[in-house]
């Protein structure tokens, strides 16, 4: 789906191109006024209907699944959710969930370090004796479109309480990059 996404994002910038040529090409008479150069309103267009597009496919990845999911790090609005399920109330998340960090700009991003804030349940209480924990703490640099993963877990310092659990992701270095957190704790 993203491929598809990236291939009509694609033709969209050649579409744009084209009609920036057309209308540059078009001969001027001597009585009409002359024409100003377009402003970049087919490049914004264009980066409108990326955008739509980019997130109409993030929407279709399917949900809750724990594993991986990629952010980009310049995004300004919500990221795909990051799930963990805890085996039992031991605290034992296995491997974790990867967050890809993507930079898709032609500038360096870093350095980069994730937080999480407060787990909670529905009911407003906080998980207590769980810390969610990122491997690495803090990317130095993110170059210029590069993506790196950072792994996301759960420690546990005491017996935890059953339940579903949400919280925040930020990240220092990328103000506009925040994921939700789901972390699932099965009875023992």
């Amino acid at each position: 789906m993203r491929a598809m996404a990236d291939i009509q994002a694609e033709g969209l910038r050649a579409a744009g191109e084209l009609i920036d040529r057309v209308l540059r090409s078009e001969p001027e008479t001597a009585d009409a006024p002359p024409r100003s150069e377009p402003t970049g309103g087919y490049s914004a267009l264009v980066d409108a209907w990326t955008e739509l597009l980019r997130r109409t496919v993030d929407g279709l990845a399917p949900p809750g699944g724990p594993g991986s999911v990629t952010v980009d790090v310049e995004s300004g609005g919500v990221g795909p959710e990051v799930r963990l399920v805890v085996g039992g109330a031991t605290g034992s998340s296995g491997t974790g969930a990867e967050i890809w960090l993507q930079n898709g700009t032609s500038a360096d991003v870093g350095p980069l370090a994730l937080h999480c804030g407060p787990l909670r349940d529905s009911e407003g209480k906080l998980l207590k004796g769980g810390a969610v924990h990122f491997d690495p703490d803090e990317v130095p640099l993110l170059p210029a479109r590069s993506s790196r993963a950072v792994t996301v877990s759960l420690q546990a310092k005491a017996r935890l309480r059953p339940g579903t659990y949400r919280a925040t992701i930020q990240a220092r270095g990328a103000p506009g990059l925040w994921l939700p957190l789901e972390v699932a704790i099965a009875p023992s």
